[in-house]
């Protein structure tokens, strides 16, 4: 929650201070006595390789599938700054005060050094992609392709015209679980992969993929391997962003993502060119983002096919790890389930009653829920920026293209910002609660910050809160597996099964 507007006040007039001070060889810096990005502590770095050596197996301390480890450990040997070079300067940044600061000084297009190897695989396909997409491009493409999609993902009109059609699945899958009488000898996620998989095809695409069907289960169905290629397009992202053989020759990480990301260029092929081959005009009652693409004048097609890729990598995993999390937390807290019980029940008297925007707004504890799981369990370890200016951060000069990654996981995590921070208290968020927290504003950032924030961000909250609110309406959930960790393939995911009891509520 923000904080009073004076001390908001009294922070832009730190920035500015700071903003003026990173003129870089101005007499105002060397006034300052700055000193260089190589003093901030750091592990030690050798030519060429840089800190490279510390990701190496056996040899090296870090494991690029355990960043928030990595982090912890940086944190307690180096403090709250900390230095690396696996080949490009990187600063990883703790103090939400410090994550504040880097934010501000953002420029007109924010940018991010991240989908390297993605970006490369899209610019050598010309006849598929215009460019590199939302997720891997930068500068004034980037903000073209932002400013020309955005106000369909982002505007809350748009967002609230699809609770009905995600009811309508999330309906069914809660039907598919008393049916199939899924138990905790299960491991909940790919369903929850599947789920979500059928919630971006509607909203996104006027499609239902049927991924519940015995057809669409077998691993050689459009469903299976759709899933598995969004996956094999996610998992190699921060290995390929860290590596550089793959700029020589085709390594196996490399080929399992141009794999996947050709199969998803397939499956958004044949929907669009199905759509405009039967539609001259969208359908009038075609409210998919799909459809609403297509009513821009002077849309590009390749744009679009970007978009829609970008979709199907972002939206099937992310929204179903966030779940899983939050399932994790409110299964382990029984208090907390009851309390969002009470709630429910109250604004859906019935299990047939319907959710509506109304009563989606009025779901005051569901949304600090999914609130505190994200603090705890953020979409990702931190928020990825490339500088484009020097500027100065505690007395060191940050130079123009240093990549800088803000630890918001471990910092959520810590004492001297968040009261119990292990602890699921959902209260915290809610202002009028005894137990609220005025926790700063740039500590806990899951959907990121800025222009460059996630473009879909209201419309995973939603699909998340209608999920929850549908099953604890229908279900006493309870966590029936081990402490669950995360394992960081560029986002976080469960590193052990999603066991959870499921017991029919009467009422």
């Amino acid at each position: 929650m923000y904080k009073s507007s004076k001390i908001f006040s009294n922070r832009f007039k730190y920035v500015n201070l700071v903003s003026n001070v990173a003129k870089y060889g101005s007499d105002k810096t060397q006034n300052c006595n700055v000193r260089s990005f190589e003093e901030i502590p750091g592990p030690k770095s050798y030519p060429i390789i840089g800190t490279l050596h510390q990701y190496a197996p056996f040899i090296g301390d870090y494991d690029v599938e355990t960043l928030d480890k990595n982090a912890w450990l940086n944190y307690r040997r180096y403090g709250s700054l900390v230095r690396e070079t696996p080949g490009v300067n990187v600063l990883h940044v703790y103090d939400p005060e410090d994550i504040e600061t880097v934010f501000r000084q953002d420029h007109r297009f924010p940018a991010r050094r991240s989908h390297i190897a993605m970006y490369h695989y899209r610019m050598n396909k010309p006849d598929v992609y215009k460019t590199g997409g939302l997720l891997s491009t930068n500068g004034e493409e980037w903000w073209r392709l932002r400013s020309t999609f955005q106000k369909n993902f982002t505007s809350p009109k748009s967002v609230k015209s699809h609770i009905e059609s995600t009811e309508i699945v999330i309906r069914e899958f809660i039907n598919w679980i008393k049916e199939r009488n899924v138990s905790h000898n299960e491991d909940l996620l790919p369903y929850l992969n599947r789920l979500n998989l059928e919630v971006i095809g509607v909203v996104a695409f006027n499609e239902r993929f049927r991924s519940f069907s015995p057809e669409e289960q077998d691993p050689t169905s459009r469903s299976s391997k759709t899933i598995d290629a969004a996956f094999g397009s996610n998992c190699g992202i921060m290995k390929l962003d860290k590596g550089f053989m793959w700029k020589i020759f085709q390594t196996p990480v490399y080929k399992r993502l141009a794999d996947s990301q050709t199969y998803l260029e397939k499956v958004s092929t044949d929907i669009l060119y199905n759509r405009i081959h039967y539609f001259e005009q969208p359908e009038d009652g075609d409210i998919s983002l799909l459809g609403s693409f297509l009513k821009q004048p002077n849309v590009d097609l390749k744009d679009v096919i970007g978009v829609m890729v970008d979709i199907l990598m972002a939206a099937i995993d992310t929204t179903a790890y966030s779940t899983s999390f939050a399932l994790y937390h409110i299964g382990r807290n029984p208090e907390v389930q009851q309390k969002m019980f009470e709630e429910i029940s109250t604004l859906l008297p019935t299990k047939d009653a319907k959710i509506t925007p109304d009563i989606l707004s009025k779901a005051i504890y569901v949304r600090a829920c999914l609130k505190e799981s994200l603090r705890l369990n953020p979409v990702s370890v931190g928020i990825g920026r490339l500088t484009q200016k020097d500027f100065v951060l505690r007395d060191y000069i940050i130079p123009e293209g240093t990549v800088i990654v803000t630890q918001n996981f471990v910092a959520s995590r810590m004492p001297q910002y968040v009261k119990d921070p292990l602890k699921f208290k959902p209260e915290r968020w809610i202002r009028d609660s005894e137990s609220y927290e005025n926790i700063h504003p740039f500590l806990s950032l899951p959907f990121g910050f800025g222009p460059r924030s996630c473009i879909a961000r209201r419309l995973a909250e939603q699909n998340i809160c209608i999920f929850l609110m549908r099953l604890i309406r229908d279900f006493n959930v309870t966590w029936m597996g081990e402490d669950l960790g995360i394992k960081t393939l560029l986002i976080n995911k469960p590193d052990k099964p999603v066991s959870l009891s499921f017991t029919s509520r009467i009422v």
